[in-house]
């Protein structure tokens, strides 16, 4: 398989339901495993994490888990039949609750919290698929179907020029949180968040995963910079984001949001319906191959598919398709080592890990090799976008797992400690030559701290067989 730099995310369900077909998704190229509990027992959470973790060892390669919390997300209840059909022109009423609803009236979860509805307001449901217009608010809210379309259990519904007040962290989510730090997951997608607290609040339930931002709402998209001052990383969740803003602006909002996030070293993921029409063709259209690649462009850290591998047909093929596309776009698009990020936090990390991505440009080397106990310095490098892969030795099998998700970067999981640099440096050029990512005359870039544990302090330019690999 083609080298990737960009990671892939595919979220898992009843499609990818059985360990065979995650061995497979890994195989293809999955990188992350979004489990998103807005759907499915804690019970088949815990064995679809089981199965993931048995699929990345035996295949030898990482493969991080994302716990995707619901969070407070306004839905339509449940039908009788699991779905209606609304038409054009019908008039139905909306009323507060996750209750059975039909065609002429419609439960919607925490509608009562949507404050400021008035006659003439948008109603979206189903990410903007189906249009309504509110015609009364007292008694009772009612709406004019004016694009129709089916609606299925617990799909989304959106207020638009309502505001929307509700807890950050629902009691499921709280639930979900505790349970996603037993399991061990590795990252936090935190859902509609609205500012900085909100992310610190998610850290509170699991403080050793990394959250990451989903940025759904107009009002985070206001609150920008400090989401991504506190958060790990930031989700692109076009779907939601889409139906409150104006869809002609999506596509320069998507650009802001990744660079703004990039700058400041943090990750960034691009998702909703990449390749949507692969829930049900075994190949994409000709847009969503453009969409994609512009997401590569773009400089995203990972591309993620979410109804095309948790109930599509083809989840295995659209991974296959979503790696090919971006190996391509990779080669056709080169991005620059660029400004110097999170200086004022990590001035000599940061100094040094942009030295190491030049240097590395500069000379050709394919290869920089970083000792990492955090994944910090390896992150740092990867935000420079160095030509060369970037091969993140550590002994931490969390980090090692979390590794699977920055841009460029092949994570290698040392045994253990040893006791010398010397050592250290013979295990890992062992570890990488035997892997195939080194061989005998290869020069490497090599990234560490000195004395080995301390902060990254020393870059050195060496050759496989003589200064890196030594008996």
């Amino acid at each position: 398989m083609a080298e990737r730099k960009t990671k892939i995310i595919a979220t898992l369900g009843p499609s990818t339901a059985d360990p065979q077909t995650i061995m497979h998704l890994v195989d293809a190229g999955m990188d992350v495993a979004r489990l998103n509990f807005s759907h499915g027992s804690k019970d088949v959470h815990a064995q679809t994490f089981a199965w993931v973790r048995a699929a990345a060892e035996k295949h030898n390669r990482p493969v991080a888990i994302l716990q995707d919390i619901q969070g407070p997300k306004i839905r339509v209840g449940t039908f009788p039949d699991g779905q209606i059909e609304l038409a054009p022109g019908h008039t139905v009423s909306l009323v507060s609750g996750a209750g059975m609803g039909d065609a002429d009236t419609i439960s919607i979860g925490y509608l009562e919290s949507v404050k400021g509805i008035s006659a003439g307001d948008p109603v979206y449901l189903v990410d903007g698929r189906i249009a309504l217009v509110v015609e009364q608010t007292a008694p009772v809210i009612k709406a004019r179907v004016l694009q129709g379309g089916v609606v299925c259990d617990r799909q989304g519904a959106a207020f638009p020029d309502g505001v929307f007040d509700v807890p950050a962290i629902t009691e499921k989510d709280a639930e979900d949180l505790v349970f996603g730090a037993e399991l061990g997951v590795d990252y936090v997608a935190a859902s509609f968040v609205a500012k900085a607290s909100d992310i610190r609040l998610v850290k509170e339930y699991n403080p050793d995963a990394r959250v990451i931002a989903k940025l759904e709402r107009a009002v985070a998209y206001k609150a920008l910079a400090e989401i991504i001052d506190e958060a790990h990383g930031v989700m692109v969740a076009r779907g939601d984001l889409g139906v409150e803003m104006s869809f002609e602006v999506l596509p320069r909002v998507q650009k802001e949001i990744i660079d703004a996030t990039n700058a400041q070293g943090k990750i960034s993921i691009t998702a909703t319906e990449m390749l949507e029409s692969m829930r049900t063709a075994t190949r994409p259209t000709r847009a969503e191959v453009s969409d994609v690649a512009n997401a590569v462009f773009d400089g995203t850290d990972a591309v993620m598919l979410s109804s095309e591998t948790a109930v599509g047909d083809h989840p295995v093929e659209a991974v296959r398709v979503m790696h090919r596309i971006c190996v391509e776009a990779e080669m056709a698009h080169v991005r620059s080592v660029g400004e110097d990020f999170m200086a004022h936090e990590y001035p000599i990390a940061s100094a040094l890990t942009k030295a190491a991505a030049e240097v590395a440009d500069n000379l050709g080397i394919e290869t920089i090799v970083v000792f990492t106990s955090s994944g910090r310095t390896a992150r740092l490098i990867s935000k420079y976008r160095p030509k060369a892969r970037v091969a993140a030795i550590t002994t931490e099998a969390s980090v090692y797992h979390r590794l699977a998700l920055f841009h460029g970067v092949v994570p290698k999981l040392l045994d253990r400690d040893y006791p010398t640099a010397d050592e250290m440096d013979l295990a890992a050029s062992r570890l990488l030559e035997k892997e195939g990512l080194v061989k005998q005359g290869d020069t490497v870039l090599l990234v560490a701290g000195v004395p080995r544990g301390s902060r990254t302090n020393v870059i050195r330019v060496l050759q496989v067989g003589s200064e890196f690999l030594r008996e």
